[in-house]
């Protein structure tokens, strides 16, 4: 009887947390999010006047708050509000997407950005940028814990938000933070030739070292440094560095911010 019991309480609640919803309304749009599938689903629908005019479904839905998140009302400069639906498709270490509204006097979705994060107007031109996660390099010959996950930075424009070189620019190290990265490859003390290495392996620590600072050099406009690093800090007696310098370019072209990447570093093997 007791067991009978828990397990009636435990279906009501999954009932009943399908039939709350919560309910946003900004000038002439309702936003209303609904539980379903027992709580495995978000159903977001957008009415205007009653009208639907946008949907979307996902394992997680979510309205970010322009106020409690610091973001302005007009994300783009067109002096009309602008809202941000956020989605999680339930799967590990990726699957975030971030749905940008324009709520003129028709809804218009201006973007879709994937693995979005902060969201900041850097320069003050009224444009405002949001930091989004380039996952290319997520799994490649390393785990998701130890994989170089660099940041681009988009920016509001006329054809949605693309990435701004000069904000993503950044000052070359010093010499003293150059000697530090190698330091850090050199205090790892794990190296193995590149060229054995099976297709399913991981770097060594002291190689992944080097890797994971390298990516972010390439990043910022600093490839050349990055390389010269490489130069350095790889053995003469560790084969591979030429194929494994070759293999990473291969696998940037796949990057969807690759022409950014290659203007970026133009004069170097990432922007010849």
């Amino acid at each position: 009887m007791q067991i009978v019991l828990l397990i009636l309480i435990f279906v009501s609640s999954v009932f009943a947390a399908d039939s709350t919803a919560s309910v946003t309304t900004i000038g002439d749009y309702t936003f209303t999010i609904q539980k379903k599938n027992f709580g495995m689903t978000h159903e977001l629908a957008v009415t205007r006047r009653d009208k639907p005019v946008w949907s979307v479904s996902d394992y997680y839905v979510r309205l970010l708050n322009s106020d409690s998140l610091g973001m302005a009302k007009d994300l783009t400069g067109d002096k009309i509000q602008d809202v941000v639906i956020e989605t999680y498709s339930g799967g590990a270490h990726c699957c975030f997407a971030q749905y940008v509204l324009s709520l003129g006097t028709k809804i218009e979705a201006l973007d879709t950005i994937e693995n979005a994060g902060k969201w900041s107007d850097k320069d003050h031109d009224g444009l405002w940028e949001v930091t989004a996660n380039d996952l290319t390099l997520d799994y490649w010959k390393l785990p998701h814990s130890d994989s170089p996950l660099p940041v681009v930075i988009l920016e509001a424009t006329r054809d949605g938000f693309a990435p701004n070189i000069e904000l993503m620019r950044a000052e070359a190290p010093t010499t003293s933070d150059v000697l530090a990265m190698l330091r850090e490859s050199r205090d790892a003390g794990e190296w193995k030739d590149y060229l054995t290495l099976r297709d399913d392996d991981f770097l060594p620590a002291s190689m992944a070292v080097l890797h994971r600072h390298f990516v972010e050099l390439i990043y910022t406009g600093n490839a050349k440094l990055g390389l010269e690093m490489l130069d350095t800090g790889w053995p003469p007696f560790i084969l591979g560095r030429e194929q494994y310098t070759l293999d990473l370019l291969e696998t940037l072209r796949k990057s969807p911010y690759w022409s950014v990447l290659a203007e970026m570093n133009s004069g170097t093997l990432f922007g010849k």
